[in-house]
């Protein structure tokens, strides 16, 4: 589905439902080696810098 606007729709589907829902914020981890993702993602929300660290228990 790359290329054909599923993951836009995607998103703004999200992100509609969580206005009406009332929430604050949206929000999602993607990992850096998807740059085309990363572009989708770079021109509907602002990254902020965060890396997520994680241990696996």
């Amino acid at each position: 589905m790359r290329g054909l606007g599923a993951g836009g729709a995607l998103i703004a589907a999200v992100t509609k439902w969580a206005k009406d829902q009332g929430c604050a914020r949206v929000y999602w981890n993607t990992h850096e080696s998807n740059g085309t993702a990363t572009r989708l993602y770079d021109n509907v929300a602002e990254n902020r810098g965060f890396i997520r660290y994680q241990i696996d228990l």
